[in-house]
């Protein structure tokens, strides 16, 4: 708590944003972290004292400033109500589920499930295009190869020609 003193040398509490952070959220909305906050190097935002996401307080809602996880870049620098970050499950990132919690158990299985087969999805598709860069790949070594073959016939054509002419021109002199 900070002191501060009316006009009148009543001192009041106020409570910092660590605490209110602390208060409203016991566990980071983003990681589900108890560690904690405290000031981020922007005061006077508040960082996680985990995932180091920080955010702005405001009075019925904060804003997300900075984050390096969870792939909530599209969510920075908007207010929203606080109940908002309390029911967040970050666009298929489950939260890490509080212990005894069946219920969210089930729910983050299902999101990684879905994670699951999104990255299979993906990575069929990285093959394929692995796949079609090889053949290209492949079909640009082989024209290559012809047009190498080509030149070095015409070089050979053009030494014999050369020979021929040193040739012509020793018989003149």
């Amino acid at each position: 708590m900070i002191k501060c003193w009316k006009e009148r040398g009543e001192a009041v509490e106020l409570m910092s944003q660590v605490e209110r952070m602390q208060s409203l959220f016991p566990r980071c909305p983003l990681c589900n972290s108890a560690k904690g906050y405290e000031f981020s190097t922007f005061y006077p935002h508040v960082a996680c004292k985990s995932c180091k996401s920080e955010w702005a307080l405001h009075e019925h809602e904060m804003e997300l400033k900075a984050t390096s996880e969870f792939g909530l870049e599209t969510d920075l620098n908007k207010k929203h109500s606080f109940d908002f970050w309390r029911n967040l499950e970050a666009k298929g990132e489950p939260k890490q589920p509080v212990t005894g919690s069946t219920r969210a158990l089930g729910q983050t299985l299902s999101s990684f499930q879905r994670k699951i087969e999104k990255l299979k999805s993906e990575k069929a598709d990285l093959q394929a295009e692995i796949e079609k860069l090889r053949k290209i790949g492949e079909d640009q070594i082989r024209v290559k190869k012809e047009e190498t073959r080509s030149l070095e016939e015409e070089v050979a054509k053009l030494k014999k020609e050369l020979e021929s002419l040193k040739e012509l021109t020793a018989s003149l002199e």
